[in-house]
């Protein structure tokens, strides 16, 4: 019999016996053992033929009936596959709490084919959720049930990692984060389902390498990723990849490549109206205009970014539109202006718990106070930005946080210390 034919077997075998309100341990015998007859159920392949046969006997099973049972089994299995998708899509549409009922509702055993699925929507379901360990806990379920030859098929168990990933991200943890992501990379099934998971992933991974301040790195594998454009229907990750690769352009330097990139990202969110991209692009090329040192382009910008607040749920991105537009102030010497919209960074970034926009935010307000002239108040702001670098390891940000706090405290009897902090190369380009 084939891998697939033995699957179908076990399960109906599993079927039978449940109905019957067996357990292994009744079932077995003599002839059988009770791990014999759960590798039956779950479909092993080195299992010999006459054991299954042994228990169609025992279980009084007509071979006769067998494909009728194997195709009843086939049609029981695509009516709970539609609700597992009908499920996730409900969690994918904003309403997690009640696909959670629904997937806990079917009360799939881990011995089910399609458990696997089950867990990975239960996953995504507790991280749209934020509830953290609980989602870790079933992603890590869907990777352990999905290593049959049909759940790699799946591309369940990449998908998991790239939940997992997340569980990571938005708990700080962008090194475990990255881990997750390759593994998730390693997992993908060529010719398998839910192939657009390798999309996802590699924007996701480059998106972490550029939080954690390795643009270089970034580049290069939004680059590699650029090969598959033609193939991704996700927009919302085309747009992920056309963002990234115009702001990681930006933060390597190549200006007019960045504003092409950001451009053609934006006419791509305006004909799908993907307000929440066309924010982050609109953020992306004024600060592009504002390396340029042309104000009035980045002003408009920016301000096209802020009209954007309210029209999408990630309301994190605001945030850095509001610091930049601030820092943009800050050069045009209105600081009155500078001071109000670094106090809605700060305060956006707190209320979304968004730990690398807060420390941003803290920053450029650190810098607000340089530009009063007002050194304790700026020493204040950098030192609460050092702390939370330190807190979450973000070393690129630490030694500007240092950097900037060294300016605040020059003093004569500090001038080695000033030089070493100096000599690290943070400057004000680096704020934009």
């Amino acid at each position: 019999m084939s891998t697939v034919g033995l699957t179908e077997i076990g399960q109906i075998i599993r079927m039978i016996r449940k109905s019957r309100g067996l357990r292994l341990e009744d079932l077995a015998d003599e002839n059988i053992s009770p791990a014999t007859i759960s590798n039956v159920e779950r479909g092993v392949a080195h299992v010999k033929q006459e054991k299954v046969t042994y228990l169609f006997d025992k279980l009084q099973i007509s071979m006769d009936k067998l494909p009728e049972m194997i195709l009843n089994q086939k049609e029981e299995l695509k009516r709970e596959k539609f609700s597992l998708f009908a499920i996730e899509s409900l969690r994918d549409s904003g309403f997690p709490e009640l696909a959670l009922e629904k997937v806990k509702q079917l009360e799939l055993e881990d011995q089910h084919p399609l458990a696997a699925y089950a867990y990975l929507i239960k996953g995504k379901c507790f991280n749209s959720l934020e509830i953290w360990r609980r989602a870790e806990r079933a992603f890590l379920d869907a990777i352990r049930l999905s290593q049959t030859s049909l759940g790699k098929h799946s591309n369940i168990e990449a998908a998991a990692f790239n939940g997992l990933a997340l569980c990571s991200y938005n708990q700080n943890e962008l090194e475990q984060a990255i881990t997750y992501t390759n593994s998730g990379l390693h997992a993908i099934v060529d010719d398998g389902e839910r192939i657009h998971y390798r999309y996802v992933l590699l924007q996701n991974k480059a998106m972490f390498l550029e939080k954690m301040g390795r643009p270089v790195e970034a580049l290069k594998v939004v680059q590699d990723a650029w090969e598959y454009i033609p193939e991704i229907k996700h927009v919302e990750v085309l747009l992920g990849l056309y963002w990234l690769r115009a702001e990681l352009l930006r933060k390597t330097r190549d200006y007019d490549e960045s504003i092409y990139y950001a451009m053609e990202g934006l006419e791509l969110a305006r004909l799908n109206h993907d307000n929440c991209r066309s924010c982050d692009l609109w953020i992306t090329l004024g600060s592009t205009y504002m390396s340029l040192n042309r104000w009035s382009e980045a002003e408009t910008c920016f301000e096209l970014a802020l009209k954007q607040e309210g029209k999408f749920s990630n309301h994190q991105v605001v945030s850095t539109a509001h610091a930049r537009i601030g820092l943009l102030y800050i050069q045009k010497e209105q600081l009155e202006l500078a001071k109000d919209h670094i106090h809605k960074a700060i305060e956006k970034a707190q209320e979304t718990q968004d730990t690398l926009r807060l420390l941003y935010a803290l920053t450029i307000m650190g810098h607000y106070y340089q530009k009063r002239n007002n050194q304790t108040e700026a020493a204040a702001y950098f030192k609460q930005s050092l702390n939370l670098a330190r807190k979450y390891q973000y070393k690129n940000k630490e030694q500007i946080a240092l950097f900037k706090l060294a300016q605040c405290l020059e003093s004569p009897d500090q001038m080695d210390i000033i030089h070493l902090l100096r000599s690290m190369d943070v400057g004000i380009e680096q704020l934009e």
